[in-house]
């Protein structure tokens, strides 16, 4: 600060002046009292634009005594000692999928080389920084990172040293955005059903469980089988919801589900679920049973009606496969495999021929029993005696060779066939029926096998022979 009088001036000091919204240093002269100095400091924390300084005349003489008068005013100054500050607002503090959000820094007086490199942001970007009113409020837009699932903390920081204000006063201390979140993901929801078997009266409670809170989330976005919902609410903010089932009455249905439409439901962010949330299966009977229970039955069975159609008779077919003997019985031991390879028993009778199975009947005749028409088969002398005096018949006999007797194995001789004559086979007309042959098998198991063992070995013998 420069004072200036038109004469050299004694008694000139601080006192004489008045100093608004500052200090002056202790005034100075190197002219000799006509031009004095002093050094004006704002004081802090201060911003007016009209301030003076103003000297009392009545306190300054010149050399002669004459002292001055009146009051002598300093020319306007302004004073701006409040280093500026920052709010910073995000407009949307929730983003979803694809969203973005304005973001306003509102300065407390006009600034000036603010840029980007100021700013630090929280998972995401800044762009297209601008002001429009001078420097005092600026603006841009904020982009979440794209992969970012969630984020429920963020902020945006701002540095304002690097800002000064029209009067170069730099910033100091770090603005701080308000809190905002990035949820990049979409909300999914598991039905619950406490009682899967409703019964007539009864209800049960259902949950939905969602994997965030979420809003707009009411009844119309739920399909309920052989039911109604009632009652939809949350207790923790929109993370999970209830509400009451009630069955359907005069319904029989084992397979039922709730089936909540995602789509239709946004998270805070808001992100929309996709697809479809489906309950476990529940089972409804709520069909009315009236009269006493201990007298009710169940329907019985509808009879399904037969075409009337007229009986047709039941047509056979003649007999196909290996049909056997008509007179062979089923094989009372194991099939024999030692000796395989012995000439069958048909080669007996019929020679210079294939060989052939052979069967020997089972049907037996008295070998005494002569004439026309005994027997049949033609084994005998007559005209059909089965095993009369045919060689085949003293197959089982074991007399002498020179015995030229026609006693058969079968006839109730004395000393002839297979066993004595307390054991042997009472002759007679026709086959012997089952209750004989049984027997006959129970009795003489062990003697027929030690005699088919022989009648085996003459049947090579012969075959030998012949």
């Amino acid at each position: 600060m420069t004072i200036t009088f038109s004469e050299a001036v004694n008694g000139f000091s601080n006192a004489d002046l008045a100093v608004a919204n500052g200090t002056l240093s202790a005034v100075s002269s190197n002219d000799g009292g006509i031009t004095w100095t002093a050094t004006f400091t704002p004081s802090a924390n201060v911003t007016d634009a009209s301030n003076l300084i103003t000297l009392d005349n009545t306190g300054v003489a010149d050399a002669s005594g004459n002292t001055g008068s009146g009051i002598t005013s300093s020319n306007n100054y302004a004073i701006d000692t409040v280093r500026p500050t920052a709010t910073i607002t995000v407009a949307n503090p929730n983003l979803g999928i694809g969203q973005t959000s304005l973001v306003t820094f509102a300065f407390s007086e006009r600034v000036t080389n603010f840029d980007l490199s100021d700013i630090s942001v929280g998972n995401g970007t800044l762009s297209s920084l601008s002001s429009s009113d001078g420097g005092l409020t600026w603006t841009a837009t904020l982009t979440p990172d794209a992969n970012v699932t969630t984020a429920p903390n963020n902020f945006i920081v701002l540095d304002s040293s690097t800002v000064n204000d029209l009067a170069g006063n730099a910033g100091t201390a770090v603005s701080l955005s308000s809190n905002y979140s990035i949820d990049n993901q979409r909300p999914t929801a598991t039905v619950s059903i406490a009682n899967p078997n409703l019964a007539t009266g009864q209800t049960s409670l259902v949950t939905f469980a969602f994997s965030e809170q979420v809003n707009n989330f009411t009844l119309s976005d739920v399909s309920v089988a052989n039911g109604t919902l009632s009652n939809l609410a949350s207790g923790d903010g929109g993370a999970t919801w209830t509400a009451t089932l009630t069955p359907t009455a005069n319904v029989t249905d084992p397979s039922n589900f709730i089936v909540l439409d995602s789509s239709t439901v946004t998270d805070r962010a808001g992100n929309a679920g996709t697809g479809i949330a489906l309950s476990p299966n529940y089972t409804i009977t709520t069909t009315s049973q009236a009269g006493d229970p201990q007298f009710r039955v169940d329907a019985p069975a509808p009879l399904i009606s037969a075409p009337n159609l007229p009986l047709q008779p039941s047509l056979f077919g003649p007999p196909t496969g290996n049909l056997g003997s008509p007179l062979s019985f089923a094989p009372l031991f194991e099939q024999r495999t030692t000796g395989d390879g012995l000439p069958p028993v048909g080669n007996i009778f019929i020679t210079n021929r294939a060989l052939a199975p052979s069967f020997i009947a089972q049907v037996f005749d008295s070998s005494s029993v002569g004439g026309p028409g005994s027997g049949f088969l033609g084994f005998n002398s007559g005209e059909g005696s089965v095993f009369g005096t045919s060689t085949l018949a003293t197959l089982f006999s074991r007399e002498a060779a020179t015995d030229t007797s026609t006693s058969g194995a079968f006839d109730g001789r004395t000393g002839n066939g297979l066993q004595d004559s307390s054991q042997s086979i009472q002759a007679g007309f026709g086959a012997l029926t089952l209750g004989q042959q049984l027997q006959q098998i129970t009795d003489n198991e062990q003697e027929k096998l030690r005699a088919l063992a022989w009648a085996l070995g003459e049947v090579g013998v012969s075959e030998a022979q012949a």
